[in-house]
């Protein structure tokens, strides 16, 4: 009997060491897999062009909840984390560039086309950080995404949030 039951306890233990770890939203391991991360909190809510696209509904602080109520997407390929996308509304964007000097980097490459401004620049480990504002609505929209996976579905502008 004594037996049986340290066999059980051990067997109870490895699968408890397998299941997945509280996802940290704060942080950017791309490339992790979904089922690596996922503690019941990930809710699928769209596909397209090769991408999944998930809502967090799991406790998660960013430092953008001080300032805003952001919408936060989470999007994988081939079940493998690849970016993180916010889309904020009511902030200036002179704040907005600020928060972003402060916790990620300086833009290197800004373009203005009609009313909207788009920054990025590089973070490292292959990640690349993008800032898009509407001048006239005042709507942000973030992503920072790893650029090797991005490579592997094409051109699209992570920056354009997915709609619901």
């Amino acid at each position: 009997m004594r037996s049986f039951m340290v066999v059980a306890i051990m067997m109870f233990s490895a699968l408890y060491v397998h299941q997945a770890q509280a996802f940290e939203c704060g942080k950017l391991e791309f490339g992790a897999k979904l089922g690596d991360m996922d503690d019941g909190n990930f809710v699928l809510y769209m596909e397209k062009d090769g991408v999944t696209y998930y809502n967090y509904v799991g406790a998660c602080r960013l430092p953008v909840h001080q300032k805003a109520s952001p919408a936060i997407a989470y999007a994988f390929v081939d079940g493998k984390y690849y970016a993180r996308i916010i889309r904020v509304a009511g902030r200036e964007k002179k704040d907005i560039l600020a928060d972003m000097e402060k916790s990620f980097c300086k833009p290197v490459s800004v373009k203005n086309e009609g009313d909207v401004s788009l920054y990025q620049c590089d973070l490292p480990n292959d990640i690349e950080f993008k800032f898009k504002y509407n001048n006239k609505t005042g709507e942000a929209r973030t992503a920072a995404y790893s650029k090797a996976l991005r490579k592997s579905i094409g051109k699209a502008d992570l920056a354009e949030f997915p709609e619901q």
